[in-house]
C-alpha cells in the first residue's frame, strides 16, 4: 500500500511540477547537424511562418510547382486521417498544396486527389479527422476538419478535386484483381491473374509470418480509373497519362512500440488491413497472410522481431510504388498522444523524396528536440523507431545516415537560408489540462 501511496504522490508531484513551471522542461540541444562533401540525397524546409506561408517557400525552394507537377498529371495526395487536432496534417498546409497545384503556372486541367484508408470502418468520413473538431493544426478558413476542408476544395474546383475513402475489404469493400473489375483493393497473393508480392519475417515456428502487399483500385469524379500501382486505367488499358502520388503527413508521437508517426509510416493507410491489428486474433488478409499491422506488431505491442513495419514497406516501395514526394507538416507535434496536449508548436513544413530521410530529420531536429522522449530520437539504437527506419533503409527504402541529406532551410521570420548548426526547431508548448497525457508524457521522458 505504501508503494502505491508513494507512486500516486510522486505521479501527482511530476504533474504539478508540468503544469506549474513547464519553461524548466525545455528543449534538447542538439550538436550540429553533420554533412559530407556529396549528399546523394535533399531535404527541403520552411519553417517560423504560417503554414501556408512555409508550404508557399518549401515549394518555392524545390523549383516551383510547375517543376513537381505537369498540366494534365492526376496527382493523389494521401495524409494520414486517422486522427485529429496533432494527429494530422495541418489542414491550411494542405488547402495551400491543393491550391498551387490547381493554379500551377502555365495551366493545369489534371486533376487532385485527396485519398485516405482511415480504417474506421464502412463510413470512415463520420469518423476521426474526417468529422472531429480540430483545435490544432486548424489553420484554414472555414474548416474545422477533413470533411469541411474536402468541401471548401470541392466549391472551389469542382470536378478536377476528388476525396476519395478507400475501404478495407472486411468493412464492405470490394476485393478486385485489377481496374478491369472496377474499384477495391488488389491483394497480391498470386492468385486471380494477379502476381505474389510476398515478404515474411524469416524466423522460425510460432514466430514466423507473412505479409502480402495491398494496393487500391478507385475512380475520381471525373469518373478517370486509377490503379495505384500501375497508374491510369483508360479504354481497356493503362495510358500513358502521368500519375503522381504525394505522401503528406503529419509529424506526432505513436508509442514506445512504434515510435514516432510520420512517412514510412503513413503506408499503413495506403494497405487493406482487414483482420484488424492482432495476429493472435485473426489479423489475417487471406490464408496465412497477416496485414500491414499485424505482421509487424503484437496488436499494441512489439511483434516477433524488431523493424519489420520498415521492412515490409520498403518491400511496398520497391514492388508497387512510392511516392514522387513526402511532405510533412509539423505546424504543431504531440510529445505524448495523437490529440491531447502536451504538444508543440513548431511552424515548420519539411519534404524530401526519400522518406527515411525525411522522417529521421522530422523527428531528430522538431518532434525529439521538443519532447526530449529517446524514443523519438532516430539515433536511439535500443528504440522501436530507429529499427523501422533502419529495416527500411537497409532494403532499399530511404538513406538513414543524415551525412549523406543535404538539408535547405529557409527561416521565415528572418528571412533568411539557415546552416546545419540552426535546424533544431524549440516550439512553445502548450500542457493542456488532462492528467493522464501530462504523466504519460512525464513518465516517458524520465523513466
Amino acid at each position: 500500500m505504501g508503494t502505491r501511496r508513494q507512486f500516486i504522490r510522486n505521479s501527482a508531484a511530476l504533474i504539478g511540477a508540468a503544469m506549474l513551471w513547464p519553461r524548466k522542461l525545455g528543449a534538447v540541444k542538439l550538436p550540429p547537424k553533420e554533412t559530407a562533401g556529396a549528399p546523394t540525397t535533399e531535404l527541403f524546409r520552411a519553417v517560423n511562418g504560417t503554414p501556408q506561408a512555409n508550404t508557399e517557400k518549401l515549394i518555392d525552394l524545390m523549383g516551383g510547382v510547375r517543376r513537381l507537377v505537369g498540366p494534365e498529371d492526376v496527382v493523389l495526395i494521401k495524409p494520414n486521417v486517422q486522427w485529429w487536432n496533432q494527429g494530422a496534417p495541418s489542414l491550411g498546409a494542405v488547402k495551400c498544396l491543393v491550391d498551387l497545384i490547381m493554379n500551377r503556372p502555365g495551366g493545369f486541367c489534371g486533376e487532385v486527389v485527396l485519398a485516405e484508408n482511415c480504417h474506421r470502418g464502412a463510413a470512415p468520413w463520420q469518423h476521426a479527422g474526417w468529422s472531429t473538431p480540430f483545435e490544432r493544426n486548424a489553420d484554414c478558413p472555414g474548416a474545422d476538419n477533413y470533411n469541411d476542408l474536402c468541401r471548401l476544395l470541392k466549391r472551389d474546383y469542382g470536378d478536377r478535386f476528388s476525396a476519395i475513402h478507400w475501404v478495407n475489404v472486411k468493412d464492405g469493400g470490394r476485393r478486385v484483381s485489377g481496374p478491369a473489375e472496377g474499384t477495391g483493393y488488389v491483394f497480391c497473393d498470386g492468385t486471380r491473374g494477379v502476381p505474389l508480392l510476398e515478404f515474411n519475417n524469416g524466423l522460425d515456428g510460432e514466430r514466423f509470418r507473412a505479409v502480402i502487399m495491398t494496393y487500391p483500385v478507385f475512380q475520381t469524379d471525373r469518373g478517370t480509373r486509377v490503379d495505384f500501382r500501375h497508374g491510369i486505367w483508360e479504354q481497356g488499358g493503362y495510358s500513358e497519362r502521368p500519375f503522381k502520388f504525394f505522401n503528406l503527413v503529419g509529424l506526432n508521437h505513436h508509442s514506445v512500440w512504434c515510435g514516432v508517426t510520420a512517412a514510412v509510416k503513413n503506408y499503413l493507410g495506403i494497405t487493406d488491413l482487414s483482420g484488424g491489428p492482432d495476429p493472435h486474433r485473426d489479423g489475417k488478409l487471406t490464408g496465412s497472410y497477416y496485414n500491414f499491422h499485424s505482421f509487424p506488431f503484437d496488436e499494441w505491442a512489439p511483434g516477433p522481431k524488431p523493424g519489420m513495419i520498415g521492412a515490409e514497406i520498403a518491400v511496398f516501395l520497391g514492388t508497387v510504388r512510392r511516392a514522387d514526394l513526402n511532405i510533412a507538416t509539423a505546424e504543431w507535434v504531440g510529445l505524448a498522444h495523437r490529440t491531447l496536449p502536451p504538444a508543440a508548436r513548431t511552424r515548420a513544413v519539411l519534404a524530401a523524396t526519400d522518406p527515411v530521410a525525411l522522417d529521421y530529420h522530422a523527428a531528430k531536429y522538431i518532434l525529439y528536440p521538443n519532447s526530449g522522449i529517446k524514443h523519438h530520437n532516430p539515433d536511439y539504437e535500443a528504440g522501436a523507431f530507429h529499427h523501422y527506419l533502419k529495416e527500411c533503409a537497409d532494403r532499399g527504402g530511404g538513406v538513414l545516415d543524415e551525412r549523406q541529406v543535404r538539408v535547405l532551410s529557409y527561416d521565415l521570420s528572418r528571412g533568411a537560408m539557415q546552416t546545419d548548426g540552426e535546424l533544431a526547431v524549440a516550439g512553445e508548448k502548450t500542457w493542456g489540462r488532462d492528467g493522464r497525457s501530462i504523466l504519460k508524457y512525464l513518465v516517458l521522458r524520465y523513466l
